[in-house]
């Protein structure tokens, strides 16, 4: 009677599971099992702005991910579905040593990510995904720190304009209009980094809303699904070659020079 309570009312507790391996019996629910999660569990059925994006099968319960609709904006959550009660919690998810675990992403979800790429550039061993959008200032702060600070890595560029960035859009535009990536982040440079304008040439001074090219809307929105399936709230959103999240500061920190002694007592720099 309580679960059942819990259940009918909204997602509200907080539920924290723990997991001894890493997934190691999950099924991944196909699309036709996901359409039934939101056709048939009362909650996902009678609240059109909770909807279930991905999950998969652990025995007792369904590990979902949900798609959260507030303000205006949509977040991304986990959530945990006992098949017995239909009780749904929202939590986090713990291995046996207590490190937060995240979402497994499923094949669908990497080859959605891998399908919303923008560009690339580097030939690091390491790979990295960046989630950016060219108007946020965070971003450009991000990118003019990093200049030249990730070259152990692959970077995988996924565009993501936010909506009340109005800029934004013809940026993208100009930047995918490069011939190829290596134009490509020349262009988001020029634009991150040099403040270049070269991207109001395409801003319609009429202010009606940007119309993308035919070939770039579809990526665009190919980048918008990308960024949705690796979790994305906001930018920047940056994310290690296992899809987990990353804190893009831990990326500028430069790593400590070695002194080394010389013959007058003073001290050297070694790199």
């Amino acid at each position: 009677m309580y679960k059942r309570k819990i259940f009918h009312k909204a997602i509200i507790g907080t539920f924290m599971a723990f997991s001894p391996l890493l997934y190691a019996k999950g099924v991944p629910l196909s699309e036709a099992n996901i359409t039934k999660l939101n056709q048939t569990v009362t909650i996902f059925k009678t609240r059109s702005n909770i909807r279930v994006i991905d999950g998969v099968d652990e025995g007792k319960y369904y590990f979902l991910q949900l798609s959260v609709k507030k303000g205006g904006r949509f977040k991304t959550v986990n959530a945990f579905l006992d098949k017995e009660s239909g009780a749904v919690y929202v939590g986090h998810r713990y291995d046996k040593n207590g490190i937060k675990m995240a979402f497994p992403k499923t094949d669908k979800a990497i080859a959605t990510i891998k399908e919303g790429i923008s560009f690339s550039y580097g030939n690091g061993k390491k790979e990295l995904y960046i989630v950016t959008d060219p108007e946020c200032p965070y971003c450009k702060t991000f990118e003019k720190q990093a200049q030249h600070k990730l070259g152990n890595y692959t970077v995988h560029i996924i565009l993501y304009p936010l909506s009340f960035h109005k800029k934004s859009p013809a940026m993208v535009e100009w930047i995918m209009q490069g011939k190829d990536d290596t134009e490509k982040k020349e262009r988001m440079e020029a634009v991150m980094v040099n403040n270049s304008q070269d991207y109001e040439a395409f801003i319609d001074k009429k202010n009606q809303i940007f119309q993308y090219t035919d070939s770039i809307k579809i990526k665009v929105e190919k980048a918008a699904k990308a960024a949705k399936a690796l979790g994305a709230t906001g930018t920047p959103s940056v994310y290690d070659e296992s899809y987990h999240k990353m804190p893009w500061k831990s990326l500028l920190v430069s790593k400590q020079p070695v002194t080394q002694k010389i013959d007058n007592n003073k001290t050297s720099l070694k790199h």
